[in-house]
């Protein structure tokens, strides 16, 4: 339970939140949101295929992308909601509302001139490729869609506020505008738009602006719902913004390795997997396995780290290391119990999965491109469980205004991302090499985390861990057993859908009746009210 008080005025409210509920909130409405978004990336698979044009077009959406997570959902979240929620702690409700009006206003202004500079950098880019089709086609769709950045950073800030008061619902619903806007154009555009896949592809890029406006209004609306009045304002002089301003800067490394190294896979992706027919494929592979591994991830993990922020902030704040730890404990449990079986069962599927999802139209005409979908799959599903505990782990450094440590580690994690980028993606592995390479990355940075906080602040009770550890181990190899009986038996013959359909039941009920019978108490909080 939260105990919120704005001392002076005298407001007082409890806000009743646990950790496991929250998560369950932002859980369901991912879920639908990730549905869309896979409903989205279907209809993408089937008009652009693999080729030049889906690539692009994907790797210009990840530069606002990159700066929605660094910005709006990484570095300023993780750094504005510890003071913000320092302010309404110790200072109440007015004086919170205050500072988030500064941040906002300055966050408008340094959002619109770092967008101008990427604009101009853009411009001069495409003077300098402009007779190479692919990369001339790339700039042009990142310059138009460059403008996002603004609008989503903002609009997850937004949504950051609403976190501080209990409310969870409305930011985690936000991504279903963008894909209900992208799944729109992508099946009117064939109908409607002369020119071929060019020109639709710059309907979708425009499609996205759009989509931004309506995402950034219906985030303002939610945010005055909670009572706050924000005063927009470009003093940066108040202490508290020049703490989360010092804290943030470092943070964009810390909490941005996953990414830059994602957009590193791009790029280097495009500039060394090259077809004899000079298409480049190896974006949109990587593209297409990103967003299956990334569909656990996002469904729980980013739920649980969002959900239990706001809680290490508040232990942080009061200097309660004991209760911080014992929540960052809870937390690991939380998302071991999904992210083992969660890693298995898309190794197992991972064949029929792609076919299933992505083996039509334009996707299809490319005939080996569901196994390297399914390859580079594979490569980044053995990574799952880092990329997961990064997200719990780096925000308890961040609770306790820890930014230069997860800095050092994502470094690092670059570091060895990129060497190993470099080295695998000229190996028979192509793509699937990327993918490794980050998973190692991920790896590297959770580990050091770990052990660093273990050392340098109130130790984890490891021994407790592993009793929860075995019997997740030990459920996820009764699933992992009934699964590939069940389509060695039963489900090879089957058409891909449904074979699908039978392999993920099969585990689900495995899994889930096994924990029950050994009584993992993540099972039962998950479903509590």
């Amino acid at each position: 339970m939260l105990l919120v008080t704005d001392g002076g005025s005298g407001y007082c409210a409890r806000v009743h939140i646990s950790v496991f509920r929250s998560a369950r909130v932002i859980t369901i409405l991912t879920l639908a949101s990730r549905v869309l978004g896979l409903v989205r990336d279907m209809a993408f698979s089937a008009a652009f295929g693999v080729g030049n044009i889906q690539a692009a077009f994907q790797l210009a959406f990840q530069i606002p992308n990159l700066f929605r997570r660094l910005f709006g959902e990484g570095a300023l979240s993780a750094a504005s909601i510890p003071v913000l929620s320092e302010k309404l702690h110790l200072e109440g409700r007015p004086a919170m509302e205050a500072t988030a009006g500064r941040l906002i206003g300055l966050l408008t202004f340094v959002l619109t001139v770092l967008c101008v500079a990427a604009e101009v950098v853009v411009l001069v880019l495409f003077l300098i490729y402009r007779f190479e089709p692919y990369w001339a086609l790339t700039l042009a769709l990142t310059a138009i869609m460059l403008p996002y950045m603004v609008q989503v950073c903002l609009a997850a800030i937004l949504g950051g506020i609403q976190n501080i008061f209990g409310q969870f619902a409305l930011p985690a619903a936000m991504p279903i505008l963008l894909n209900v806007f992208l799944i729109a154009i992508v099946l009117i555009a064939p109908r409607t738009i002369p020119g071929g896949q060019q020109a639709e592809i710059f309907a979708v890029a425009g499609t996205v602006i759009m989509a931004g406006a309506a995402q950034l209004a219906w985030q303002w609306f939610a945010v005055r719902r909670t009572g706050l009045t924000l005063r927009l304002s470009l003093d940066y002089t108040e202490p508290a913004i020049q703490r989360i301003k010092n804290t943030m800067l470092p943070m964009i490394a810390g909490l941005g390795a996953v990414q830059l190294n994602t957009l590193a896979d791009g790029l280097i992706a495009s500039w060394f997997i090259i077809e004899p027919d000079g298409q480049r494929p190896g974006m949109s592979i990587l593209y297409f396995a990103q967003r299956l591994y990334q569909f656990p991830q996002a469904l729980f993990m980013v739920a649980l780290a969002t959900a239990i922020f706001p809680a290490l902030s508040r232990h942080a704040a009061q200097r309660r290391l004991d209760e911080l730890s014992s929540t960052l404990l809870r937390g690991i449990r939380g998302a071991l119990f999904i992210i083992v079986p969660s890693m298995l069962g898309l190794i197992l599927v991972r064949e029929p999965l792609v076919r299933a999802l992505f083996d039509r139209g334009q996707f299809a005409e490319r005939s080996d491109a569901d196994l390297r979908v399914a390859g580079a799959l594979l490569m980044y599903a053995l990574g799952l469980w880092a990329y997961g505990l990064n997200q719990i782990v780096i925000r308890a450094f961040y609770a306790l205004q820890d930014a230069v440590t997860p800095l050092k580690t994502a470094v690092a994690s670059v570091v060895v991302n990129v060497i190993l980028n470099l080295i695998l993606v000229q190996t028979f592995l192509r793509e699937s090499g990327l993918a490794l390479a980050t998973a190692i990355g991920a790896a590297v940075q959770v580990v050091i985390l770990m052990a660093v906080y273990n050392r340098r602040f109130e130790p984890l009770d490891w021994k407790s861990l592993w009793p929860t550890f075995f019997k997740i181990a030990l459920a996820a190899l009764l699933m992992t057993a009934a699964v590939l009986t069940v389509d060695r038996q039963v489900a090879h013959a089957m058409a891909d859908p449904l074979r699908l359909l039978v392999l993920v039941g099969t585990g689900a009920i495995t899994y889930g009746a096994a924990a029950w019978a050994f009584r993992c108490p993540e099972l039962r909080q998950l479903f509590r009210r």
